[in-house]
């Protein structure tokens, strides 16, 4: 009974965190509701955006120091020191390591670059690490590349200052078909590099997940906000940062991308020199259900909303809304494309900035071949006549006005973001487990992981991102309320533990008493049955001894 109350009480404490956590997020979500409103000036926004920064501040105040017992409710703090990176000199493979600090990175940095070999070794990252003023390179060269798993559980990486003249720069500087990388979030970051330069990697063919990047990123060429070239696999990641390309083949999100990419996202703003795009600069690989809010400065040619050049590949079910300024070959949604791309179910919301009239067009600018394009774009917006700057293409591109376009987005006809892609719950933070019962067995106990984790970054600078923000914000609240859940039926089991160890209680006391107990009814029985046979046997034995004195008075 004490064990399950116990864990009554470390629920109820999660709990309490978990209400307070509600009520920051519903009233953030009425402050992004004022500022989606367009009646409020610069200094109203200002105001609204400094609460619902301070209220982001307390949230995850509150989820890092929620303890019970001085146990960590939210965040996983086992560790083996032992398995920490900075005491390793070599890794095993299929052995799990932990990095809880910035030495930790640092060592593991040292131990790529110098040829250590990571294949089928998982990392993970326990805890936030603070990079503020840690000389850093990156993890992984072209000469020895990163081949193992990096698991961030929902972690972040703070203050990463690189500044390098070197080619193959990020977090990670270069990573092989075999490296993972999820659940990571890289936030006010700096990094500038030469070619082949991103917030998150440098260049690879990889898997990478559930992660984001926030900050600054330079560089002279093939220059991302998460990754400077990428091949493999991209999902459920974001960025919101400025990048700066200062020769050709930059973007928000990816500079030169031959991987399949699905809900993703980029905000923030990209200014270079040519091949600028909000999402990817040059694609050949295939974007899915995704979308750019990226303003694209591109002071010479070939620039586009979302895509700069698409050479081949498809995208299908994605949108672009920031504006985008350039020379020649400029689009709202892409700024060339070529062979046999494919772009469908797509469309723009941007203004165009051209400063010349060679093929410029409000979806699309340049086109090579005859690639197939299906599209729209807000003709109230764009400042563009032409919907492509260019002839002979398969599809239709059709503009629409603002209203038009806004009820084929809401009737579903056209894509819309889903931010809940973007959450990440892979921080199940520590496992309790209740003792319940008598046994050694699994059926003697319960047990249940507190821990979660999200990512928010709330901006309502505009109209646009404060009605972005509600869809952000009720993602979280979906998040916490199935949190909610989770220990509402873990507290009903509790409660049903408590139920049954009563009865249990109930019914031992009831035979323990029977076994030790007197029946009364018998043994007064058996007691009166005694008193009577003594009494008659007290009767025979006195009239016995009358006898003798009776026969003596005869005589």
């Amino acid at each position: 009974q004490n064990n399950a109350m116990l864990g009554t009480s470390i629920l109820n404490t999660a709990t309490s965190s978990l209400d307070i956590i509600t009520t920051h997020l519903q009233r953030m979500r009425d402050l992004a509701e004022q500022a989606a409103n367009e009646t409020y000036g610069d200094d109203s926004i200002k105001a609204i955006q400094a609460e619902i920064d301070q209220r982001t501040s307390e949230i995850n105040r509150v989820i890092s120091t929620t303890e019970y017992n001085g146990i960590k409710l939210f965040e996983d703090e086992n560790v083996d020191v032992s398995k920490c990176v900075v005491n390793q000199t070599t890794f095993v493979a299929g052995e799990t390591y932990y990095l809880t600090s910035a030495e930790d990175l640092v060592k593991l940095q040292d131990l790529v670059n110098s040829g250590v070999d990571t294949t089928n070794v998982t990392f993970e990252l326990s805890k936030n690490i603070n990079m503020q003023g840690v000389n850093f390179r990156g993890i992984g060269t072209d000469t020895s590349s990163f081949k193992g798993v990096f698991n961030g559980n929902g972690h972040v990486i703070s203050n990463l200052t690189i500044n390098t003249n070197e080619d193959y720069v990020g977090l990670f500087g270069y990573a092989d078909t075999t490296a993972v990388i999820d659940s990571l979030g890289l936030v006010s970051c700096d990094i500038t590099g030469a070619q082949y330069v991103g917030g998150l990697l440098g260049y690879g063919d990889v898997n990478i997940t559930n992660s984001y990047v926030k900050g600054d990123v330079s560089g002279f060429g093939v220059v991302g906000g998460l990754v400077g070239a990428a091949i493999g696999t991209i999902s459920n990641c974001y960025t919101n940062i400025a990048v700066n390309c200062m020769d050709g083949v930059g973007a928000g999100f990816i500079g030169a991308s031959s991987a399949d990419i699905v809900d993703c996202y980029s905000q923030g703003y990209v200014s270079g020199k040519s091949w600028l795009g909000g999402f990817v600069g040059v694609n050949s690989g295939n974007i899915t259900k995704s979308y750019s809010d990226v303003d694209v400065d591109c002071s010479v040619n070939v620039s586009g909303g979302f895509v700069s050049h698409c050479v081949s590949g498809t995208i299908d079910s994605c949108y672009a809304t920031g504006n985008v300024k350039g020379d020649s070959a400029v689009g709202g949604f892409v700024g060339a494309v070529e062979g046999t791309s494919i772009v469908q179910n797509s469309y723009s919301t941007g203004r165009i900035n051209a400063t010349s009239t060679s093929k410029i067009g409000s979806f699309v600018g340049e086109i090579k071949d005859n690639p197939t394009i299906n599209g729209y774009y807000d003709k109230n917006k764009s400042g563009v006549t032409a919907a492509v700057g260019d002839v002979g293409y398969n599809g239709t591109v059709t503009g629409l006005t603002t209203s038009e376009l806004n009820q084929k987005i809401t009737d579903g006809t056209l894509p819309k973001y889903d931010f809940s892609k973007v959450i990440t719950n892979n921080n199940t933070g520590r496992e309790f487990v209740l003792q319940v019962g008598i046994g050694s067995n699994s059926e003697s106990q319960i047990s249940f992981y507190t821990g979660f984790s999200f990512n928010l970054d709330i901006d309502v600078s505009t109209s646009e991102n404060a009605r972005n923000a509600l869809d952000e914000i009720d993602a979280v609240l979906d998040l916490i309320t199935a949190k909610q859940t989770e220990f509402g039926a873990v507290q009903n089991r509790l409660d049903s533990v408590l139920n049954s160890l009563n009865v249990s209680i109930e019914n031992t006391t009831s035979s323990l008493s029977t076994i030790r107990d007197a029946d009364i009814a018998k043994v007064s029985a058996d007691y009166i049955r005694a008193q009577i046979l003594q009494q008659a046997s007290a009767s025979l034995l006195a009239t016995a001894n009358q006898a003798p004195s009776i026969a003596l008075n005869l005589i």
